[in-house]
């Protein structure tokens, strides 16, 4: 179909005229040569390969492309991620909106996007005016082009702009990964925890469960990689006011991602091998969108979150890339405190300041518009009032006001063909990610990426600290403080957002802790233990840690002791039972329970020793550190399995390596023996005396048809449910190069497109790689001329 931008503005004359104004065509059209044809392939997955003359052509064919296949998704999450949702579901969203909309600056976005220069404008410009030439095709023939969604939810798809497109990068990706901070939850804790043990304990309980800094945590680089000097260990800034008048908490996340790179002397008919997991979470449509963009500079292909214009995932036929999250920590929360005569006013160096204000209007359908304030400080946005002690807390972000700079630098890193580029732009991506990195020559590499704040020496980053301005920012770490690494000793790469290297600070949040106990012990000891690995056993890793049970191994040793010192037969009998166990708990048989009983026993086992040593002395706040991270019927995790905090305190508790006794003065022998013995009681009381009768039942993998923000993005009726839950990426890809060519694969449930016809039929490829992913298969994504061509299904022809 040919669409040209005067094409657009043949009928629905304003429509049109919109389309125009807000998306744009390439500046001084009549005075460029090169072709503005864009070619679109279509393979048997429906993944679109867009060729083009030029970078606004290709991400024209982009934008045009993911339209068709994720149209409804795309406005949802245009429409999440800017408090725009109540417009066009009700009230129910209404205070979802107020708080999308208090988190971040339009008038900076703005800002960065005007800034641009014209090459960098033409990804997002191209983008949105291809998007909107698809929504001028349903537009003219809705009753075959206009998804379901929009008839069942009764709305009208609406034009994009540049904005629009930022704006879904920076709701999805910074404001999600690189906004994490639990400063007053933890403030909360420490207070608490004084109620019950003083000052002097309750830090020191504090500090165990979210520590500082740690020093025997597991890294993805040594020290013979990159040395970070002596850590520098800071004094705490003393908790001088009072907890806020009531909690705020962010959501918890349990998953993430993972990735391990394999250098020539770990591959095998290849010269490295990257595979990558990345744990968003499990929707319908699916979280990724799988592309191949060829022209104007450009030649990458791989999948990424939300359809962003940046491949997270891919190659670019010299490299390959991948990511995680890293974890570090890049928020601040800041204590402004008002002026009692003047809310409007807060104390900043010695005088008082206004608070930057704008007025929003929220829409509401059916009912009257909503206004709100949004306030902002010298530091950030307010994200919480705390009136009662004349407080408002500001959060300050170090990638605040570079957003774009990092969507950009991550997408320049994809065009790169060596190391020494691509480390040049990892300087440039403000958000706390690590980045890895494999050629066909067989480097590998990595770096942790991020702007960090050059923080004051007696500033305490797990708590909020006076916004007077005496813990200012003194400016960003130099790049030189960001552990990095090309073909480290080890020969691989591996990481399950654990701790980058040595000297690294600690995440500030409650929930989330670098620690001796984590899940990446599983990878590094697979891959340390063979000596290479061919792709297929590269992929086959994928299958084992989906399965693994990743607190197991810090027990059973402990459990063999303590089972032989008490000489009791019903111990020893279990502790057998246990280590016998290959440590996966799996369902093979499909019958809808794990096939081991050692999965019910060890599960039930940690939860009550967690219980027994840790309840008592946290008291209130026990609650907040129950959570194992195991997902039980009809409670699936969020992201996957990890070992969370207080399993890692406990771990540490009975090591004997803390300063605090959770243990009470008694011996690790006696106090895991009673609770064997308890939770054989348990078991026995209800599946019977025979342990081979212990069998739980397995817990599903539902995929959501709310998007993560819990806004709708397709009807109920198109959710899936796998058959068990598996710890690992909501889609895996793995790259392997070889120094003549690169051969890559990835599965990205539950398929390429999202399209709902309006009498309810799915496309083909909505749900195609479902059982693909289940069953831990893989499809090839194509990257050359030739066999692109070769696997070509369609082909459209466009002209913008």
């Amino acid at each position: 179909m040919n669409n040209s931008c005067v094409l657009n503005r043949v009928s629905k004359v304003v429509f049109f005229a919109a389309l125009f104004f807000l998306a744009g065509c390439p500046s001084n059209p009549t005075q460029q040569t090169f072709s503005r044809d864009v070619r679109i392939v279509r393979d048997n997955y429906g993944v679109a390969h867009v060729y083009a003359d030029t970078r606004y052509g290709v991400f024209y064919g982009y934008g045009y492309a993911v339209a068709q296949d994720r149209l409804f998704q795309m406005e949802m999450a245009r429409r999440s991620t800017q408090g725009l949702v109540a417009e066009v579901l009700g009230e129910k969203y209404l205070d979802h909106d107020k708080s999308t909309r208090m988190g971040f600056s339009p008038e900076s976005i703005r800002k960065q996007l005007n800034a641009l220069p014209q090459q960098d404008k033409d990804i997002f410009e191209g983008y949105v005016a291809g998007f909107n030439a698809w929504v001028t095709n349903i537009q003219q023939s809705p009753e075959t082009l206009l998804p379901r969604e929009f008839v069942d939810f009764d709305f009208e798809p609406q034009p994009w702009t540049s904005y629009d497109l930022a704006m879904v990068f920076v709701g999805t990706m910074a404001n999600r990964y690189g906004d994490f901070n639990t400063e007053l939850d933890n403030l909360h804790i420490l207070s608490e925890l004084t109620k019950q043990h003083g000052m002097d304990d309750a830090q020191a309980i504090f500090d165990h469960l979210n520590p500082r800094i740690t020093d025997d945590a597991p890294t993805s680089i040594s020290s013979k990689d990159w040395n970070a000097g002596a850590a520098r260990r800071l004094v705490s800034a003393g908790i001088t006011h009072s907890a806020p008048s009531h909690q705020v908490s962010w959501a918890v996340f349990s998953g993430f991602s993972n990735c391990w790179v394999l250098g020539p002397q770990k591959s095998t008919n290849a010269n490295a091998i990257l595979v990558n997991g990345p744990q968003f979470g499990w929707f319908s449509p699916s979280y990724v969108y799988g592309i191949g963009l060829h022209g104007g500079g450009i030649d990458v292909v791989g999948n990424t979150p939300f359809a962003y214009p940046i491949l997270l995932f891919g190659h670019n036929g010299h490299i390959a890339w991948g990511s995680t999250w890293g974890a570090g920590d890049i928020v601040d929360i800041y204590r402004e405190s008002l002026d009692p005569n003047d809310h409007s006013r807060y104390q900043y160096k010695d005088d008082y300041a206004h608070f930057d204000v704008r007025t929003e209007m929220i829409r509401v359908r059916e009912k009257d518009p909503v206004e709100i304030t949004v306030r902002r400080s010298v530091h950030g946005p307010i994200v919480h009032w705390d009136l009662d002690n004349g407080i408002a807390y500001a959060k300050k972000r170090a990638w605040d006001g570079v957003e774009l700079q990092s969507l950009l630098a991550w997408l320049n890193s994809t065009l790169t063909d060596n190391y020494a580029d691509w480390i040049d732009q990892a300087e440039k991506a403000a958000l706390n990610i690590n980045w890895y990195y494999a050629d066909r020559d067989g480097n590998i590499g990595y770096s942790f990426v991020g702007h960090y704040p050059e923080r004051h020496e007696s500033h305490d980053n797990r708590f909020p600290v006076s916004g007077d301005g005496q813990y200012d920012w003194k400016g960003r770490q130099s790049f030189l403080h960001n552990p990095k690494a090309l073909n480290p000793k080890s020969g691989f790469v591996a990481n399950w957002n654990n701790k980058p290297a040595p000297g690294v600070l600690n995440p500030d949040e409650y929930w989330y802790s670098w620690s001796s106990a984590d899940r990446v012990d599983f990878l590094q000891e697979a891959i340390s233990n063979r000596d290479s690995f061919t792709p297929d056993q590269a992929w086959d890793l994928i299958v084992t840690s989906s399965y693994a049970d990743v607190i197991a191994p810090y027990f059973l040793e402990w459990i063999a002791q303590a089972a032989e010192a008490s000489k009791d037969r019903r111990l020893l009998a279990a502790s057998e039972l246990l280590n016998r166990w290959n440590r996966l708990s799996q369902d093979t048989n499909n019958d809808g329970f794990f096939d081991e009983p050692q999965t019910t026993l060890f599960r039930r086992f940690v939860a009550n020793l967690q219980e027994r040593v840790l309840a008592d002395d946290l008291g209130s706040v026990y609650p907040m550190f129950a959570y194992l991270g195991y997902p039980t019927e009809g409670n699936p995790t969020a992201a996957g399995t990890n070992i969370q905090t207080g399993t890692k305190t406990l771990v540490e508790a009975l090591e004997g390596s803390l300063s605090f006794d959770f243990l009470n003065g008694a011996s690790r022998n006696d106090i895991i023996n009673e609770v064997m013995a308890q939770t054989m009681d348990q078991l026995s009381a209800r599946y019977g005396a025979d342990p081979g009768s212990w069998r739980l039942k397995v817990p599903t993998r539902p995929y959501s048809t709310d998007n993560f923000l819990g806004v709708p993005q397709t009807t109920p009726t198109f959710g899936f449910v796998g058959p068990i839950e598996q710890n690992r990426g909501t889609e895996n890809n793995m790259v392997v190069l070889r120094e003549d060519n690169i051969v890559a694969y990835d599965v990205t449930p539950p398929g390429q497109s999202g399209f709902v016809a309006s009498d309810g039929t799915k496309s083909p490829h909505f749900d195609d790689q479902l059982e693909m992913y289940n069953t831990f298969n893989r499809k090839r994504i194509w990257f050359y001329p030739n066999e692109v061509e070769r696997n070509q299904v369609s082909q459209t022809l466009l002209t913008y």
